[in-house]
């Protein structure tokens, strides 16, 4: 059974009083906004369409009301009509709610409550009675009690209190917490005011017997037959229905299974002539428990029209759902059409002006670009002379340090000695030939380098040159590195990097282990450096041990120059390069 049947009287209720109320509001919110400009035409659409879509859902043409309704609300929006909006969204719940759809009639009423302190008590009352009876359908009845009571303390006249409360007790006999649901439908019954209230008395004694023989099975018999006894002189067969099946049930659970039968398949006579077939599903339940020998039957039949109301329903949610899909595609695409016009008024009225402010921007960057180019050409010329410079300047140092001494040495020796004696000549030999090295070496450090197939030999040249009976240089990876993947400016500058750093080593570390890897991956080749000795603090590396070349010609193939500042012993530095071939 739909929970919502079972306090549909409720929502109806409140729909009366609520609408005779919202007119009410309405008329004093259009004296409110009297000063306001509003769209009068817009306006009075709405309310058409509002009167057409009550029309429609009083006649129960429940999918052209929808529609209606949602059309309503397209011409209250930004008329300062939040009222006529909210009215719609709880008729709209509403429908969703008879169709069997709780989840999405929540989903409009909880819309309302960000804002549901700017409204009515009118408002708030329906929007919390509503919001309730979703809750209620999703068997969630301790959030619907919340709701209710919401509702209840805002309600203003004795008859709301009455039915909301009868309403709070049936869902705590949905949660099995009878004391609380006998206790406030007693004391409804004890009650003077529910003696002018003949139809609400009978429900609330048929509540009241319901939680009565769920707490013991041999009470509430009685209060469950005084309802019957008022319902059948007031032939309201929906009522009468609820009678016979809270009787069939009470049968069921003593196992007077006779009497059980009788009420069940009164109730099933009934339930033929109702538009909800969920009443009829549950007059079958009731009908396959207190009759053993058509058991079976009942039970198929019960199966089938499950089967056909589920379809139904979800037939149902599916026809609603692409109803209001539809509506806000189509709301959707006047938007876009609107903007889009917008959108072209205003190209159209600033073309002029964008014509000239383009013109302004290309002028100007052509200057800026023609700036920036020629800035960087001078910078780049500036580098190239600055490196020319530091190369001669290297050039010069190292034939004053190395070569200048020694040749002056030399020559003094030849001065004050006999060169005919042997040991004079031998000295003089090996005096002129590491002169001869060091020259050989200045001019290989700054010679062209072999970048064809023969540069891993000539790399491997540069080591065995600083590879001495003092300093070990240990080679891991060369072999097997592809330095064909290498353009001519990535080997050149690897060799000069590895000439520098084998220099700096020479004269700097005295280090006596020298470890170069040499390893790659997808994106790119790693050259790792490290040696054992006494190191440099971070802040010196490039004014004290000419790195910043290094981290220079680095930078301008697109790699990297890190070091490692954690070190305590040596030092160790890594350079990675990019593959030329990889994006």
């Amino acid at each position: 059974m739909k929970y919502y049947k079972s306090i549909s009287h409720l929502s109806n209720y409140f729909l009366g009083i609520f609408y005779l109320l919202f007119l009410n509001s309405c008329l004093q919110k259009e004296d409110n906004f009297s000063n306001i400009k509003i769209d009068t035409e817009k306006v009075a659409l709405g309310d058409s369409l509002q009167l057409k879509a009550d029309s429609l859902n009083a006649l129960n043409q429940l999918d052209n009301a929808f529609t209606a309704y949602l059309k309503s609300n397209t011409y209250y929006i930004n008329q300062h009509k939040e009222e006529s909006i909210t009215y719609n969204n709880l008729r709209i719940a509403t429908i969703y709610l008879t169709i069997g759809d709780p989840n999405s009639a929540q989903e409009i009423i909880s819309k309302e409550l960000p804002s549901i302190s700017t409204k009515e008590n009118s408002f708030k009352v329906y929007i919390y009675n509503t919001l309730a009876i979703c809750y209620a359908e999703l068997k969630d009845y301790t959030l619907a009690i919340e709701y209710f009571n919401l509702s209840l303390e805002l309600a203003s006249s004795s008859e709301e209190k009455i039915i909301l409360l009868n309403n709070i007790a049936s869902n705590y006999i949905h949660l099995n917490q009878g004391e609380k649901a006998i206790a406030i439908l007693q004391g409804l019954i004890s009650s003077n005011t529910i003696e002018d209230n003949i139809i609400e008395k009978a429900r609330i004694l048929n509540n009241l017997g319901k939680a009565l023989f769920k707490q013991n099975n041999t009470q509430g018999l009685n209060e469950l037959e005084e309802s019957l006894t008022i319902r059948l002189n007031n032939v309201n067969q929906d009522d009468i229905f609820r009678s016979y099946i809270t009787l069939a049930e009470y049968y069921v659970l003593n196992k007077n299974y006779t009497s059980a039968y009788d009420y069940a398949l009164k109730s099933y006579d009934i339930s033929k002539n109702f538009k909800n077939k969920n009443d009829k599903l549950l007059a079958l339940e009731y009908l396959a428990k207190s009759n053993q020998k058509q058991s079976s039957e009942y039970l198929k039949s019960y199966i089938e029209l499950s089967k056909e109301i589920s379809t139904e329903n979800q037939k149902a949610k599916n026809q609603f759902a692409k109803i209001r899909y539809d509506f806000q595609l189509h709301e959707q695409e006047n938007t876009k059409l609107k903007l889009d016009l917008q959108h072209s008024e205003l190209v159209s009225a600033r073309n002029k002006n964008a014509l000239y402010i383009a013109l302004i921007i290309l002028i100007t960057g052509g200057f800026v670009i023609s700036f920036i180019y020629r800035k960087i050409r001078q910078r780049h010329r500036l580098d190239k002379i600055q490196q020319a410079y530091l190369t001669e300047t290297n050039i010069a140092k190292k034939i004053h340090d190395e070569l200048a001494n020694d040749v002056f040495n030399t020559l003094t020796y030849t001065q004050n000695f006999n060169l005919e004696a042997t040991e004079a000549k031998n000295h003089l030999v090996s005096d002129l030939e590491s002169i001869y090295k060091k020259a050989r070496n200045i001019s290989l450090q700054h010679s062209s380098i072999a970048t064809d197939g023969t540069f891993a030999s000539h790399l491997n040249n540069l080591f065995n040159e600083y590879s001495t009976a003092n300093c070990k240089i240990i080679l891991s990876g060369l072999d097997k590195f592809d330095f064909t993947l290498l353009d001519k400016n990535q080997k050149i500058t690897i060799y000069r990097v590895i000439q520098e750093l084998l220099v700096n080593m020479k004269k700097h570390s005295m280090a006596t282990i020298v470890v170069f890897k040499f390893t790659d991956d997808k994106k790119s080749f790693n050259i790792f450096y490290s040696d054992n000795g006494v190191g440099i603090i971070q802040e010196s590396i490039k004014s004290k041990n000419g790195l910043l070349n290094v981290e220079t010609r680095i930078k301008n193939i697109g790699g990297t120059f890190t070091f490692d500042s954690t070190n305590q012993l040596g030092v160790k530095y890594n350079i990675q390069l990019p593959k030329k071939n990889y994006v």
